[in-house]
């Protein structure tokens, strides 16, 4: 089998992949935070820019939303077009890697499709959703792959690349999970200058955030007050469910990541010399971070088993930390004895496994109970459709809902135009004046 053929039957895996979970889950079922987005979606493509972050909370920014825009200009649906804009976040960091890995070194691109498909489901399902994580986590991940790149870009391309990782990190503070990779930049100088980009990049994103700072009525969803402690960090770790998602996206990641570098290496036993210490280095790095994450109040806010509200969404750029890893190092000839078909093989009866689990497990993650209450595009729609009926006899500029519901406040303004103000919890608290000057005119 020649190298092309076999990235290809990758990409098949992937494209696979994908289908199933797109069509079988993404484009059935849906919660409130994935309205909100795409109702800003649809805002903006009217040419509508109220606030920049996540509506009504000074902090969080919607990347789903802002790069959809487009795609509703032309015509495609603010929902699907933020799913979209996940969906191809979600994958193009492995895709990416896979590639430029099967070029030359088609048993890391296949490390990395194995990586891909022992991901816990309930990962997969949750880091796909469009809710401002997945696109800043793949944007951080690309400036990353950038920066780590053999031959060093200039220095303004590498301050810049830097910045976009700080601005992602701003926004979504997980994502200092990948930054121990930049121990392997070779340099001081191009530490420096990754450092400087990183710190350029968070302060524009809080910068940007002060728009709170002066429109303090905008914000109806406060950030909670986080607190470290080492009971906090006890605590969780006793806590199964913690012990299970971490150790296992750490076995899984960086646990293949360890496995190819050794195994590409002409000297095995290098990697406890020249690089020794940045491998120390960037250990620590990341058990510190662990330990960081682990051990504030907001970790244990999660729901069990749900991919709405998952404890994964605390850690979904830990993965991508290995991808940096593995492809970092040049090929090195080592010759293979296994014939490449086997290992083929061996993915695509994973890929079989992971899909056969989707089919037979999902049910159990919509029924798991959860703070964001899942919902069906399909009943969406039809509530949406006697609210509008309902709209238009009244004569009313627009709908006031008693109390909250986001489902029917955000999704039958996103989806169909309906003008929706709820009279509880309203992120948007720009918008009964909104749709009152409209009624003027």
């Amino acid at each position: 089998m020649s190298l092309r053929d076999s990235r290809l039957w990758l990409l098949l895996l992937y494209a696979l992949h994908a289908a199933v979970h797109q069509a079988g889950f993404h484009a059935v079922w849906l919660d409130p935070d994935q309205l909100v987005v795409a109702d800003q979606a649809a805002w903006m493509a009217r040419g509508e820019f109220h606030e920049p972050f996540f509506y009504g909370q000074a902090y969080l920014l919607p990347f789903e939303a802002y790069l959809a825009v487009p795609a509703v200009w032309l015509g495609l649906d603010p929902l699907v077009a933020v799913k979209a804009v996940a969906a191809l976040s979600f994958y193009l960091p492995w895709v990416l890697t896979t590639w430029w890995l099967g070029r030359e070194r088609p048993w890391a691109a296949l490390a990395v499709t194995t990586l891909f498909l022992a991901l816990p489901l309930e990962y997969t399902l949750a880091a796909a959703l469009p809710r401002g994580f997945i696109t800043g986590i793949a944007l951080a991940w690309l400036g990353l792959a950038l920066l780590l790149r053999p031959a060093a870009p200039s220095a303004g391309a590498q301050i810049g690349w830097a910045a976009l990782v700080g601005f992602c990190t701003g926004s979504y503070m997980s994502n200092v999970l990948m930054l121990p990779a930049l121990v392997f930049l070779p340099d001081r100088r191009r530490w420096l200058l990754a450092g400087a980009g990183l710190v350029l990049g968070h302060a524009l994103f809080k910068a940007l955030g002060l728009f709170y700072v002066w429109n303090p009525d905008h914000v109806v969803h406060r950030f909670p007050d986080l607190f470290f402690r080492p009971g906090y960090l006890l605590g969780n770790l006793q806590n199964p469910d913690v012990v299970v998602a971490l150790g296992g996206l750490l076995l899984l990641g960086l646990g293949a990541g360890a496995l190819v570098v050794r195994a590409e290496r002409r000297d095995p036993a290098s990697l406890a010399g020249a690089d020794g210490w940045r491998w120390a280095l960037g250990a620590a790095g990341l058990l510190l971070l662990i330990a960081l994450m682990v051990s504030n109040n907001k970790f244990a806010e999660y729901n069990a088993g749900s991919p709405f509200f998952s404890l994964y969404r605390m850690m979904l750029p830990l993965p991508l930390l290995a991808l940096l890893v593995i492809a970092r190092w040049a090929p090195t000839g080592l010759a293979w004895r296994v014939p490449l078909w086997g290992g083929l093989a061996l993915v695509v009866a994973l890929a079989g496994v992971q899909l056969g689990r989707f089919v037979l497990g999902q049910e159990r993650f919509i029924e798991a109970a959860t703070t964001l209450e899942p919902v069906t595009r399909d009943k969406v729609r039809r509530v949406c459709k006697r609210l509008a009926q309902d709209w238009r006899r009244s004569g009313e500029p627009y709908v006031v809902l008693r109390g909250r519901d986001d489902v029917l406040a955000y999704g039958c303004h996103a989806l169909y135009g309906v003008p929706v103000v709820q009279s509880d919890y309203e992120r948007r608290t720009w918008l009964r004046r909104r749709f009152e000057r409209d009624a003027a005119h």
